[in-house]
């Protein structure tokens, strides 16, 4: 019988920016889902190591939280896009 360590976090985005990685993380907590932040930047390196990274870090949640953080992540992303206000006008 396999066992699952509630206490392992898991990530379920890889942001591309802090400001992704922060709004991702108040959104999920205010759907009642504990998340922290992981950055994979070398301090004092600022843009240097983006050239070889392109991934900013990571949100993380408690793996019992993971399904549903990544479903929340999915329909708030695509409400993002299907936002009328971003369509371009003729």
């Amino acid at each position: 019988m396999a066992v699952i360590d509630d206490t392992e976090l898991v990530s379920v985005l890889e942001a591309s920016s802090e400001m992704e990685a922060m709004t991702i993380k108040a959104f999920l907590e205010t759907q009642g889902i504990g998340a922290a932040i992981r950055s994979r930047q070398i301090p004092m390196y600022n843009g240097i190591a983006r050239v070889w990274n392109p991934i900013w870090g990571y949100v993380m949640v408690m793996k019992p939280d993971q399904q549903k953080a990544e479903d929340l992540i999915l329909e708030y992303i695509e409400s993002l896009n299907d936002d009328p206000g971003t369509e371009e006008e003729d």
